[in-house]
């Protein structure tokens, strides 16, 4: 998926959901019972990550990330 100017892969159990006006997203578990993850941009448009424990983060090029869990 986009997420403006980043790709972002992420795991089957994980889903998205984007607030395009405040360029926010958050990931949830499909069930929506646990947050792993919220990304925004900053004033000066850089992408901001604020993970939980159980999320990896995988770097697979510029502006190309791939998020996986622990479980």
């Amino acid at each position: 998926m986009n997420f403006f100017d980043w790709k972002i892969e992420m795991v089957e159990s994980l889903k998205p959901y984007i607030d395009i006006e405040n360029k926010r997203m958050a990931i949830l578990t499909t069930e929506d019972d646990e947050i792993h993850m919220a990304l925004e941009f900053d004033e000066t448009n850089n992408l901001v990550m604020h993970p939980r424990w159980n999320i990896n983060i995988t770097i697979l090029g510029d502006k190309h990330l791939k998020f996986t869990t622990n479980s």
